[in-house]
């Protein structure tokens, strides 16, 4: 069972974007699925290493979108996006003494951060962009 499952409420209307979102809710999944086995300390470390990753990639990609359509609102949205990588860095560094209380910390704080961000923050220039280059833009 998925603790979070895609519902068309967080789609932000850019269909590529929409997809990585998809991605980082199968992590969260399979975190969850660990946690809830008590296998949490196994995946911890794997989850925050393609963690990394998914912000880097995933960020990058929002961020030249919004430049590229200039969207009023990506000076903030890149602090939102570093404050994410702080706090994932910091739990990165966590993650060698392996705790399942850190998979469970993880696990709410992306769960959280993932649902808030999506709706409040992306789905703003979800609408900005769709509005100015439709829903397939790259």
């Amino acid at each position: 069972m998925a603790v979070i499952s895609w519902k068309e409420i967080y789609a932000t209307g850019i269909v590529a974007l929409d997809e990585e979102h998809r991605g980082l809710i199968q992590e969260i999944n399979r975190l969850y699925e660990a946690v809830r086995d008590k296998r949490g300390e196994d995946v911890t470390e794997g989850i925050l290493t393609a963690l990394v990753a998914y912000t880097v990639d995933h960020f990058q990609h929002e961020e030249k979108l919004m430049a590229e359509y200039h969207f009023p609102g990506l000076e903030e949205h890149q602090k939102i996006h570093q404050e994410l990588i702080a706090t994932v860095e910091e739990l990165k560094e966590r993650a060698t003494s392996g705790t399942e209380d850190l998979a469970r910390e993880l696990l709410i704080f992306l769960r959280t951060w993932l649902l808030e961000h999506i709706l409040k923050v992306d789905k703003e220039y979800g609408a900005f962009l769709e509005s100015r280059g439709g829903r397939f833009i790259e």
